[in-house]
């Protein structure tokens, strides 16, 4: 019996460390364009365990107005497809974007934006319509010429996007195939803030400090019992 209990509390302070750490991600992240917060659902399983699931927070983060030409900002659900320098395609909401010794469109994380865009040398001004169409004027030209388009995607089950880092995610099986996204619109000159709340991050620090306390009284109350146990067998 004293076996058991010890199983299930420690089990069950391990998934709240796990919690923890989500919500450690989370707060480091405030400050990151695009990002999506976590939460890790807790459920007790037919074994008395605490177990659980990381959830994506799917909601739309705050616009801000950066007055940044080369900054943009998802207004819906669609994801910025960028290539990496394996040559794969993964998947972000962080419009923060610049331009590399190429002239190419990149991401602040050195990826290139969409199938690549080449901005003239000369550029003055740089236009990025709703649609993604991105347009340049140059000194020989009083209108604005389209240099190439930003296409927006989505995905069936985007919960199921796979993390990789760097505020980027990849396509699963589970999250499906991208499709063209004709719904969400881009807004040139802002970027999307994070979807973390800090006082409901800050709430539940405070619920998890009070379920690993109760946890390591157990153990401790656990642990006393054994000591009696084996003091009564001398």
């Amino acid at each position: 019996m004293l076996d058991y209990i010890m199983r299930i509390a420690t089990a069950n302070a391990n998934k709240q460390f796990e919690s923890l750490e989500n919500i450690s991600m989370n707060v480091a992240n405030y400050n990151t364009s695009g990002y999506k917060a976590r939460r890790f659902e807790q459920f007790i399983t037919p074994a008395g365990t605490l177990n659980g699931a990381v959830r994506i927070d799917m909601s739309k983060g705050d616009l801000m107005n950066t007055k940044n030409p080369m900054d943009i900002a998802v207004d819906g659900f669609g994801y910025i497809p960028v290539t990496q320098p394996d040559g794969t395609t993964a998947y972000t909401r962080d419009g923060s974007m610049t331009l590399n010794s190429k002239g190419m469109l990149i991401t602040n994380r050195g990826d290139v934006v969409g199938e690549g865009i080449s901005i003239p040398a000369n550029y003055q001004q740089i236009q990025i319509k709703k649609d993604g169409t991105v347009l340049a004027q140059t000194p020989d030209a009083a209108d604005f010429k389209p240099i190439g388009k930003i296409d927006l995607v989505r995905f069936a089950n985007p919960e199921k996007l796979t993390s990789i880092g760097d505020n980027k995610l990849l396509a699963s099986k589970e999250s499906g195939t991208p499709m063209l996204d004709t719904n969400s619109q881009i807004k040139q000159s802002f970027l999307e803030r994070a979807n973390v709340n800090v006082y409901a991050q800050v709430e539940q620090v405070l619920r998890l400090n009070a379920g690993l306390i109760s946890n390591m009284r157990i153990l401790k109350f656990t642990d006393d019992l054994y000591s009696k146990a084996i003091n009564l067998k001398q």
